[in-house]
């Protein structure tokens, strides 16, 4: 999820004309105008620790896991950052305006710096081109859709190689896609809560303001892991009470939660 935070900062002001000065009325604000730190690497932070806690319920970890990434903007460019960070090799990466591959491991930082004077993954030395319509189906442990919604879908979901998918980007992948990978055996982490993190430091910039006090970053950062992986312990109790995946775990925990709220709340019909 994007923010401008200038357009942020705009909507405090004007609300704070009339009602006084509000910090807490809107978030993704610049720091000093009461933003929180962290919270523009958040969902691709929140997207390592989501993974982490997938493979680590199959005894896995990011180290030496296969990545390929699709989408290289804030959350893509974010999530490869820290994955290579982790010890995970990004093997494969496309943006708008191509896709590279490098099957011992894409160098990153070096990437990352290419991008940021190129404005695209295009023509980075350190890697091979490669079509940017083959991107899903490289081979690799994990796939993260990090740009487009229905990128995966039943013409391309059976070419895809990852044992993992984590929908970085807002649904990416379409019912029939997600049936066809179910029965090859593919685990998807659903967007609702692989990309969470975003939404969750936004709620921390709130908390901070009602609080009147500024978090340090790695208190940022601790508190947005506690809460990915509380979420997924959630799901995952989900799961094993429906015998469901990790997509309906998850809409029916949120379901659940807005249910119960609304009956504490004397809503109920």
């Amino acid at each position: 999820m994007g923010t401008n935070p200038q357009t942020m900062a705009w909507i405090l002001d004007e609300y704070s004309k009339f009602h006084g000065y509000s910090p807490a009325v809107v978030t993704g604000k610049p720091i000093d105008l009461g933003g929180s730190l962290g919270r523009d690497a958040a969902t691709g932070r929140g997207v390592l620790f989501a993974t982490e806690a997938l493979l680590n319920e199959h005894g896995k970890s990011v180290a030496g896991q296969r990545f390929v990434i699709q989408g290289f903007g804030n959350v893509g460019s974010w999530a490869a950052q820290l994955i290579h960070e982790a010890g995970g090799k990004v093997v494969a990466v496309s943006d708008i305006s191509g896709a590279i591959k490098d099957k011992n491991g894409i160098d990153i930082p070096a990437l990352l710096k290419h991008v940021k004077e190129h404005k695209g993954v295009k023509g980075f030395g350190g890697a091979n081109a490669i079509e940017s319509s083959s991107i899903l189906a490289e081979d690799c442990d994990i796939l993260i859709p990090a740009a487009l919604g229905g990128v995966i879908n039943r013409e391309n979901a059976n070419d895809i190689k990852a044992k993992f998918i984590i929908e970085a980007a807002n649904h990416p992948t379409d019912p029939e896609a997600d049936e066809i990978l179910s029965k090859k055996g593919v685990v998807i982490l659903p967007d609702i809560f692989a990309n969470s993190g975003g939404v969750t430091v936004s709620y921390f910039e709130w908390v901070q303001n009602i609080q009147g006090f500024m978090w340090d970053e790695a208190k940022v950062n601790a508190e947005l892991k506690k809460y990915i992986q509380q979420g997924f312990k959630d799901v995952k109790e989900m799961c094993k009470t429906h015998n469901c995946d990790l997509r309906m775990g998850a809409f029916t925990l949120g379901v659940n939660r807005v249910a119960r709220a609304t009956v504490l709340r004397g809503w109920e019909a």
